[in-house]
């Protein structure tokens, strides 16, 4: 028997000789067509045209057997399209464009003055550069400050700060309250001192005195300017006189009172140096509670002073108090 083609196309005829029928290529399998007494076949249809790339699309009917040609068969359907490609990957970034232009220059001001001095308005819009008020930064110097607020019994006032090794509860207050000059602490109970001016000479005539004072134990001096006393530790008990840096000479008076009675003296041009003297006078105060007052010119410093002094139980904390009369 005679071999079918191999790869035929759609509609291929095929007679194998050895029987009466012819084969044809549906697409799928050959197809037996039986021969007719009559008449030669007709010629097989045309192939339909191939189906695009894909599934493949179904094959065409084949022609009619007799006379004329069939007809060819329909074409298949398309097959259904590719997926699409990945994306490409990105261009490069382009070129910075060119710098624009500069902007306009800023203003430029002129101060008037030299260093430190402080600006003020002249009233018309203008600066002015005061010659006698300045700040470094540190110090404001100026030759007078006025304080201008004033209210009811209250006038200018300054504070000034607390030092930091200081035990006041605050800093420390200088202000003028209806006729007095008050110093005071600021917080606390206000401790402080003022001067009464309705009670002071006119023509500003008075002088403030200069003191000094404490409890001190027997040997231990207390101070004012180039004088220093302190009571004796051993012989007489009575006050030591000296001087703190540089010889002086001095007439001294005294008086006191003790358990028993009382008397004074007086010495002139007495030397002092700073090798301190014995009691004054010679006087040995026995008790707690003797008192004594001395007054102390200084020849050669031109200064007197007033000393007092109390005698405590076993010679310590004795009460001393130096005031400066001139």
């Amino acid at each position: 028997m005679a071999q079918f083609p191999s790869n035929p196309r759609i509609g291929q005829a095929f007679l194998p000789g050895d029987e009466e029928a012819i084969y044809v290529w549906s697409g799928y399998s050959w197809e037996r067509k039986a021969l007719g007494g009559s008449g030669t076949s007709g010629s097989g249809g045309s192939s339909g045209s191939s189906g695009s790339s894909g599934s493949s699309g179904t094959s065409g009917t084949s022609g009619s057997g007799g006379g004329g040609g069939g007809t060819s068969g329909s074409s298949g359907s398309s097959g259904s399209s590719g997926t699409s490609g990945n994306s490409g990957t990105s261009g490069s970034s382009g070129s910075s464009g060119s710098s624009g232009s500069s902007g306009t220059s800023g203003i430029t001001i002129s101060v008037p003055g030299s260093n430190n001095q402080l600006l003020t308005s002249n009233g018309s819009g203008s600066l002015v550069a005061e010659t006698n008020l300045t700040f470094d930064g540190s110090n404001l110097s100026s030759p007078t400050i006025s304080s201008t607020n004033a209210t009811g019994d209250e006038g200018g006032e300054i504070q000034l700060a607390k030092p930091p090794n200081g035990t006041l509860s605050g800093g420390v207050t200088v202000d003028a309250y209806v006729n007095r000059l008050r110093l005071f602490e600021q917080g606390g109970s206000a401790r402080g001192v003022y001067v009464d001016f309705t009670k002071a000479p006119t023509g500003v005539a008075g002088e403030l005195f200069w003191k000094t004072s404490g409890f001190v134990n027997a040997g231990t001096f207390l101070t004012m300017d180039n004088l220093k006393v302190t009571v004796t530790t051993g012989g007489s008990r009575g006050l030591s006189i000296g001087a703190v840096s540089t010889n002086f000479t001095a007439n001294v008076s005294g008086w006191y009172g003790l358990v028993g009675g009382g008397s004074g003296n007086s010495a002139a041009n007495v030397s002092y140096t700073t090798t301190a003297s014995g009691s004054a006078f010679g006087w040995s105060f026995p008790s707690e509670g003797d008192t004594a007052q001395y007054n102390i010119l200084d020849k050669t410093n031109s200064r007197f002073y007033r000393v007092i002094m109390m005698i405590g139980s076993g010679y310590n904390n004795n009460f001393i108090n130096i005031e400066r009369l001139h």
